[in-house]
């Protein structure tokens, strides 16, 4: 009898013991967010996961964007000079953008950058960046709580799939107002991000301080279309915004990174604990038969 219980107690170890971390898990807790399979730096095509692509994939369609829009910006502005002079006479029409802007803070929708330069043409840039202020903040809040509420339990069951977003999520719940600060004022786009931080389960008063401190990105942008008659003006703006926007977001991820690698321990012992739970609920805890058939190898378990 003393054997035989033995044998049931290394069964039931065998089915509660807290499962292995899986292989990504593992690489990303002998490496890093820069290098999640945890091999070394000079294997670099094996140490590039899928997540890691996509992420630099979209940092560099990001930048592009911004710069193509650069480029182009004078032929925009252009074709948009008359509506900006009936802005500039009407009385009310600063409603105007900021409808319009608080419209085009709802992913996938683009285009905010257009009219911020636009309102610096017409109001100047305090005015402008004020105008543009408000729209921003009113569309992002928008966006927020509406994903915030519709989208929420699709984060949680990310968390569970993908270890990445796991770990992101961690860090923006533990980051306070500094997160949505600092990501921000790079060049992702900001309505993506906001709803991101929304299903993240960021708290609503951090993303307002965050897109409040995050504003001088916005007066940048209305600086350009107040620099429109200024040649040599507006080409230093240019560039220093795209010197700017890239330094910022090499910072950023260098701080996320930094931020990942101090929750990937816990936040990888919690997904371990959650599997082991499932396990448990479907089937662990069903009664294990008064006599089970010991095997070969857990006859060698249960020997002193």
């Amino acid at each position: 009898m003393h054997e035989e219980g033995e044998f049931r107690d290394v069964e039931r170890q065998a089915v509660v013991r807290t499962p292995s971390p899986t292989p990504s898990e593992t690489g990303m807790l002998e490496g890093s967010i820069w290098n999640p399979t945890g091999k070394k730096k000079t294997q670099w095509r094996e140490c590039m996961s899928k997540d890691s692509l996509v992420s630099f994939a979209i940092l560099g369609i990001s930048i592009a964007l911004v710069v193509v829009f650069l480029v182009f910006q004078q032929r925009i502005i252009d074709g948009l000079k008359p509506f900006g002079d009936w802005l500039h006479r009407t009385p009310g029409a600063w409603l105007i953008p900021i409808a319009i802007l608080f419209v085009l803070s709802f992913p996938p929708l683009f285009g905010s950058g257009i009219f911020a330069i636009l309102c610096g043409t017409v109001w100047g840039v305090w005015i402008g960046f004020g105008i543009v202020t408000a729209g921003t903040i009113l569309g992002e809040l928008a966006n927020f709580y509406l994903f915030k509420w519709c989208c929420i339990r699709y984060g949680k069951t990310w968390e569970d799939k993908y270890l990445m977003y796991a770990l992101w999520s961690q860090v923006v719940r533990e980051g306070g107002f500094i997160i949505p600060t600092i990501m921000r004022m790079t060049s992702y786009p900001g309505h993506f991000l906001t709803a991101i931080f929304a299903t993240c389960g960021m708290g609503g008063w951090e993303f307002l301080i965050g897109a409040l401190l995050s504003s001088p990105k916005q007066l940048a942008t209305v600086y350009l279309g107040v620099a429109q008659s200024n040649t040599s003006a507006l080409a230093g703006a240019k560039a220093g915004i795209i010197v700017g926007l890239t330094s910022i977001t090499y910072i950023a991820l260098w701080y996320i990174g930094r931020k990942i690698d101090q929750v990937k321990v816990k936040v990888i012992y919690e997904r371990r604990k959650r599997r082991q739970a499932q396990m448990l609920r479907a089937g662990a805890s069903l009664e294990l038969p008064e006599h089970p058939p010991p095997s070969s190898s857990t006859r060698i378990l249960a020997q002193p």
